[in-house]
């Protein structure tokens, strides 16, 4: 059996191609910081929140143009490979392919404030929460199978800033303890990562990722080591790309509401399967996605559990 991996072209021809898919489902999880109504109001900060769950519906779509060398391709809406890791913005870039094989993309997402909500503060006890907008953009480049190897760096920034940020407020009146709890954020990732053959059609895809979070309050600021393991099988129209993960989480600075500096751990797992030309309907793939994460903190008001169930169609023109 051979070891080697092909590299596969950007495109099979030049031009436009567009994809997309519509996808329904059921999600939930419990945490301190989902704006349901439900979990507006909390009677202390001993807890992770209320249990919530409900329907979803989302699309998902790309629009990209490859020019005639099939070497250089540009590209608006969602990533193939983000997806598969649960990574699901929006973005626009450019991806060229090099005569050794190795890959360049480089993308940016817009700073928007769609379908993210927190609280203004989310320390408020007895009263109902407040939501505000949180924007968050930012961009990425990857350097994929490096002179023809199966090295894969990549390298992520993104900023996040909150409308009407009151953390604390209800509960301090230091105003540097205050400060310390300021969430806008600028963070910075780096991922290391390979990919191996084990059998016909199924690969192995370990990564390694370090991220830090400079927030303007220090007690938010973290350095973050994640290590991740991606297993893809490809078995005629069927496509199964499942990913687990592992990390922790190391905390700046005490955190004044508690008195104490975390430390979190988190896990994950995620997978996507897809099925190519269902009912033997030409450009349809049938796809299907399940996940499930948790963060477990030092203290409790920041523990997290959430999971997601959907599926769908997708249709290429």
């Amino acid at each position: 059996m051979s070891c080697s991996i092909v590299a596969q072209p950007l495109s099979k021809e030049a031009g436009w191609e567009f994809t997309l898919s519509v996808n329904v489902g059921y999600s939930g999880g419990e945490s301190q910081f989902d704006t349901d109504s439900d979990n507006e109001t909390t009677n202390d900060l001993n807890n992770s929140g209320q249990s919530e769950s409900s329907a979803l519906a989302y699309p998902l779509g790309r629009a990209q143009y490859t020019l005639d060398s099939l070497k250089t391709q540009f590209f608006l809406g969602n990533s193939r490979e983000q997806v598969s890791t649960a990574q699901f913005q929006y973005e626009i870039g450019v991806v060229h392919q090099f005569n050794d094989d190795s890959q360049l993309t480089f993308a940016v997402f817009p700073k928007l404030s769609i379908l993210n909500e927190t609280w203004e503060d989310p320390f408020l006890v007895g009263s109902d929460r407040q939501t505000t907008d949180e924007k968050v953009g930012g961009g990425r480049i990857a350097v994929e199978r490096i002179f023809g190897s199966p090295l894969t760096l990549k390298y992520a920034i993104a900023s996040s800033s909150i409308d009407n940020e009151r953390s604390g407020q209800s509960q301090l009146t230091d105003a540097a303890e205050i400060a310390s709890l300021q969430r806008d954020s600028l963070y910075q990732r780096v991922d290391v990562e390979t990919l191996f053959p084990v059998a016909k059609g199924i690969l192995l895809k370990p990564n390694l990722q370090y991220t830090h979070r400079n927030a303007e309050g220090n007690a938010n600021s973290y350095d973050q080591y994640t290590a991740q393991l991606s297993i893809l099988i490809f078995r005629d129209r069927h496509t199964l790309i499942t990913t687990i993960n592992a990390g922790t989480r190391v905390y700046q600075q005490i955190n004044p509401i508690f008195d104490a500096k975390q430390n979190l751990n988190h896990t994950g797992i995620f997978s996507i399967y897809s099925y190519k030309r269902p009912f033997d309907w030409d450009r349809w793939v049938w796809t299907m996605m399940a996940g499930y994460s948790q963060e477990n903190s030092d203290i409790s008001f920041y523990d997290t559990k959430s999971f997601i169930v959907s599926t769908g169609l997708l249709y290429k023109f």
